[in-house]
C-alpha cells in the first residue's frame, strides 16, 4: 500500500476528550483503550483493532465500536474517513 507524505500513524497516549478528524486513506490513529474508547465513523470506512483482542472490526458510516478498555485501539482507514473518538461510556 502507498501511503503519501507526512505521518502514517496519529498515534495517542490515552482519549481524554471527544475529538474529531479525518483519515486519509491508509492512514491510521490509535492510542491507549486503558478506559476505552468509542469511535464513530461519521464517513468512510475503518478496519479497527484493539490489542488482545483476536477479533478485528471493520467499521462502515455511519457505524460504531466500543472497546471494552483492556489494549491499545488502532483504526486504519480502508478509505477517506472522518471519525470522532471519546471515552467510552461507563
Amino acid at each position: 500500500m502507498m501511503l503519501s507524505k507526512g505521518p502514517a500513524i496519529f498515534r495517542r497516549s490515552a482519549v481524554r476528550e471527544k475529538r474529531e478528524f479525518d483519515l486519509k486513506a491508509g492512514r491510521a490513529w490509535s492510542a491507549a483503550g486503558r478506559r476505552g474508547v468509542a469511535i464513530a465513523c461519521e464517513r468512510g470506512a475503518v478496519w479497527i483493532t484493539v490489542e488482545g483482542d483476536p477479533e478485528d472490526h471493520v467499521v462502515v458510516a455511519p457505524g460504531s465500536f466500543k472497546s471494552d478498555g483492556k489494549g491499545r485501539v488502532a483504526a486504519l482507514a480502508l478509505e477517506p474517513a472522518r471519525l470522532a473518538v471519546s471515552p467510552a461510556a461507563r
